[in-house]
């Protein structure tokens, strides 16, 4: 069960890294940083709820 707790984190700390722009983020200080990460995880939250209800498709074939 940790296996899969651990997958489903790294899953969205990766996308949140490549796709997000949290590796090299352009922002200082705290507030800043605070809100781009809270708006990245919620915009992931939102693709993940997408594909869980498919009503969103994130990769079509």
């Amino acid at each position: 069960m940790s296996l899969k707790v651990r997958k489903r984190i790294e899953q969205c700390f990766g996308w949140a890294k490549t796709v997000g722009d949290l590796r090299k983020l352009p922002l200082v200080g705290m507030a800043k940083v605070s809100a781009w990460v809270h708006w990245n995880f919620a915009a992931y939250n939102l693709i993940r709820l997408g594909g869980i209800g498919e009503w969103w498709n994130p990769s079509p074939t």
